[in-house]
C-alpha cells in the first residue's frame, strides 16, 4: 500500500467515526424519555441519564388517593422512564460500540424491566363461629423465665477464715 492509499484509508475511517459520533450525539441527546400513566393523570419525564426532568400532576391524579398511593405510581413511572432512557442511550451508543467490551458496559446498566402488577392479595377472612361455638382462648402467655437463686447473706467474720494467725487468744 502506497502511503497515499494508507493516508486516504486512514481519512475515510476518520470520516466514518466522525459520522457515527454525531450520530451517537443526536441519539443521546434524544435518549430523554416522558412516560405517562395509563389513565393521563401523572407524567413523569428523565434525561438520557435517567435523571428526573419533568413531573406533572392532574387535578385527577391526587383525588382520592392516598399519599402512598400515589408515592408508588410516581416511582413506578420514573423507574420505567429510567429503563426506557437507558434503552434509548444504548440504542444512541450502538453505531459506535458494536459488540464491543464498552457495548457491553452500556448495556449493562439497563435496569430490568418492572414485573407487571402482581394480583392482589386475597384479603383475610375471618372465620365466622356457629351459634353453639365459643370464640377460641388466646394461648396461655410463656411462663416467666427462672429467677436466679439469690445469694446467701455474707458473714463478716468468715472473711479471713479461721487461721490462727487471725485469731486472738
Amino acid at each position: 500500500m502506497t502511503p497515499e492509499e494508507w493516508l486516504a484509508n486512514f481519512e475515510t475511517k476518520i470520516a466514518e467515526v466522525r459520522e457515527k459520533a454525531e450520530e451517537f450525539r443526536v441519539g443521546l441527546e434524544a435518549a430523554g424519555t416522558t412516560v405517562t400513566s395509563p389513565d393521563g393523570t401523572i407524567r413523569v419525564g428523565v434525561a438520557p441519564n435517567g435523571s428526573l426532568t419533568d413531573l406533572q400532576l392532574s387535578d385527577a391524579a391526587v383525588a382520592g388517593k392516598s399519599g402512598a398511593k400515589l408515592a408508588e405510581e410516581i416511582l413506578k413511572l420514573a423507574r420505567k422512564a429510567q429503563r426506557d432512557a437507558a434503552v434509548n442511550v444504548a440504542a444512541a451508543f450502538a453505531p459506535l460500540g458494536g459488540d464491543s467490551e464498552a457495548m457491553h458496559m452500556v448495556t449493562g446498566y439497563v435496569p430490568p424491566e418492572e414485573p407487571e402488577e402482581p394480583p392482589a392479595p386475597e384479603p383475610i377472612r375471618e372465620r365466622r363461629l356457629w351459634q353453639h361455638e365459643e370464640p377460641e382462648a388466646a394461648p396461655p402467655p410463656p411462663p416467666p423465665p427462672p429467677r436466679r437463686p439469690a445469694r446467701p447473706p455474707r458473714d463478716d467474720d468468715d472473711d479471713f477464715g479461721d487461721s490462727a494467725i487471725m485469731r486472738r487468744d
